[in-house]
């Protein structure tokens, strides 16, 4: 009896995996805290009265209060049955653990610099060393499910079973394109009429493109040669952050422009999803890795500036677009062979 009673008593083994409903809550503490920062991003572009106490800010630092209580709490709930700290961190959330102090820190940080250099305006926001710090800390916090995802090997199709990590993929897509606000193809119309065709301008934007392009091949390739994505995981990480910085660009944005260059986005993520299906990409299979890798990108910028033609005319010529497309595709086909060198296994 007493033998019994101590088997019944006895604390059930920690699983190391914390599950798909811990991911879910955790993608629901990520979207809160990239709502407040798309929020904040929304009132400096619409040039709204700034300081620390605003809406924004409390949506942001208090989605970031969200995701800490989720992950640290997690850790403590499970501490009493685990041998270590270390050892009660869910599965594939050490990152985001770390991010969380990092943030934190970034917070501190934060504060100290406006105390000595002001408030920033324009292109400093994003280049701030102290928002750098607060981006570092938000990248390990919503990498959490997708590395979550990496360490169950879930080869799953099914993209309803899988969202937590196509959301993580999706919030880490636009921390990237958020930072690099400045040169992105949502910051501006590349190529417009009368928008962009100084010499300055042309080739911040030209650069502005392949970094996009670098982004976006760079994402799916680290991705790709480690697991599957399901159909549809495209669609929604070009999808969901093209309509995020569509929607935090100027209020006196026409809703027509908004709706034309967010059909860009959403059908550029169908081509990479009809191109997934097709190809099947993996380490295993480089040549299909390299085809998706180049052909994305241009992809992308023929819908662009199909868009661009079609509403405001070119304001650069015909040679340097297609030059600068096909140059998008080259980015995407060297990155690729970073990402899975000629002649190495899928093992290596």
């Amino acid at each position: 009896m007493s033998s019994q009673t101590i088997a019944l008593g006895a604390a059930r083994p920690l699983a190391a995996d914390a599950g798909r409903r811990f991911d879910l809550l955790a993608i629901a503490t990520i979207a809160w805290l990239l709502g407040g920062l798309y929020a904040d991003g929304w009132a400096h572009n619409n040039r709204l009265p700034d300081s620390f106490w605003t809406v924004w800010h409390a949506i942001f630092y208090s989605g970031f209060a969200a995701c800490a209580v989720v992950i640290l709490g997690a850790i403590a709930l499970r501490r009493p049955n685990a041998p270590s700290w270390r050892a009660a961190i869910p599965r594939g959330y050490g990152a985001a653990a770390v991010g969380v102090g990092v943030f934190a820190v970034g917070g501190m940080a934060d504060t100290l610099w406006h105390s000595a250099f002001g408030v920033e305006v324009g292109n400093d926001i994003l280049l701030s060393p102290s928002h750098m710090l607060l981006g570092l800390g938000m990248f390990l916090i919503v990498s959490g499910p997708f590395v979550a995802d990496l360490r169950r090997e879930d080869q799953s199709p099914s993209l309803a079973r899988r969202l937590p990590m196509v959301l993580s993929l999706v919030a880490i897509f636009s921390l990237f394109t958020f930072f690099t606000l400045y040169s992105g193809p949502y910051s501006n119309f590349l190529g417009a009429t009368g928008n962009g065709t100084t010499s300055d301008r042309v080739f911040r934007s030209l650069l502005g493109m392949f970094l996009f392009s670098g982004l976006l091949s760079g994402l799916l390739l680290v991705v790709l040669r480690r697991t599957s994505l399901p159909v549809g995981a495209v669609t929604l990480i070009l999808g969901l952050d093209g309509v995020a910085m569509i929607l935090m660009g100027s209020r006196d944005t026409p809703l027509e422009v908004q709706l034309s260059f967010g059909a860009v986005a959403v059908g550029a993520g169908i081509i990479g999803d009809v191109l997934l299906r097709w190809l099947r990409p993996s380490a295993a299979r480089p040549l299909a890795l390299r085809t998706v890798a180049s052909v994305l990108p241009p992809a992308y910028f023929v819908l662009y500036f199909t868009v661009v033609y079609a509403r405001y005319g070119f304001g650069w010529t015909f040679t340097f677009v297609s030059g600068s497309v096909i140059l998008c595709g080259v980015i995407g086909l060297l990155l690729s062979f970073v990402a899975v060198p000629p002649g190495a296994s899928a093992a290596d």
